[in-house]
């Protein structure tokens, strides 16, 4: 990946980042509960070590793996890509 689409990443992330920290504390100062965040993508077990990656707004499978920590990145990163 080039180094100046990187660097804009990172930067959005941090944005996303601190505008999450101002919610919840937008929400503590009026005293009300935060929302709570939910997921798109959930890593669910598929049979002995096979997880599916699936999407929770269709239930359509996006993804698989042998290994959970690694389906757990593939969900990280279309998690990314779809928001």
């Amino acid at each position: 990946m080039h180094h100046s689409i990187q660097s804009r990443r990172d930067i959005v992330d941090g944005l996303h980042q601190r505008s999450r920290i101002a919610t919840a504390d937008f929400y503590r100062l009026i005293g009300r509960p935060a929302p709570v965040v939910t997921y798109r993508m959930i890593v669910k077990p598929a049979g002995r070590d096979f997880f599916h990656v699936v999407d929770n707004r269709t239930g359509k499978v996006m993804g698989f793996r042998r290994d959970h920590n690694e389906a757990c990145v593939l969900a990280r990163r279309l998690e990314g890509s779809q928001s």
